[in-house]
């Protein structure tokens, strides 16, 4: 009757099998880049008229007697132009794949003082952004996983 004798050292091999592999588990491996799961909406990333819709968190208001803020990308070109608040914008941008992406802005140097902070957010934020996110009409920039702004699809009649 050796029977529960095996039993207890084939149960501990057991336990501290499956706390051997638990341990491995959480420890994970590389760290994974958090990209939130969105439904595609039906604007693309190219030929599509983006106005700055949020910055640092707040909601973006273009005054009556003001241009929006915007951007348009050009796939086949691979450019960036618009208009950042003061001056206009030009550049170039590349896309990757899984929503990478670099952008090389550079403007024109009109002095403005009403719109020069959202100006100069804008053309930072635009170098500092390597990844995209396209949720529904929003294009959202960021750097790793700290969003730097939102821009939304115009389509106008």
């Amino acid at each position: 009757c050796n029977q529960p004798e095996k039993q207890i050292p084939m149960m501990r091999f057991f336990v501290l099998l499956m706390l051997s592999l638990s341990l491995v588990a959480c420890r994970g491996g590389k760290k994974k880049v958090h990209t939130p799961k969105v439904p595609k909406g039906d604007a693309e990333i190219t030929n599509t008229y983006w106005r700055l819709y949020e910055m640092n968190g707040k909601q973006i208001q273009t005054p009556a007697d003001a241009r929006d803020v915007f951007i348009r990308l050009n796939r086949k070109k691979s450019s960036l132009e618009g208009f950042a608040g003061c001056n206009m914008i030009g550049g170039t941008h590349a896309e990757g794949r899984h929503g990478v992406i670099k952008f090389e802005p550079f403007s024109t140097l009109a002095i403005c003082e009403d719109r020069i902070e959202i100006e100069q957010y804008v053309l930072k934020a635009l170098v500092r952004a390597n990844r995209y996110v396209i949720n529904d009409k929003f294009l959202l920039l960021y750097d790793e996983n700290m969003l730097l702004a939102t821009f939304e699809a115009k389509y106008y009649k």
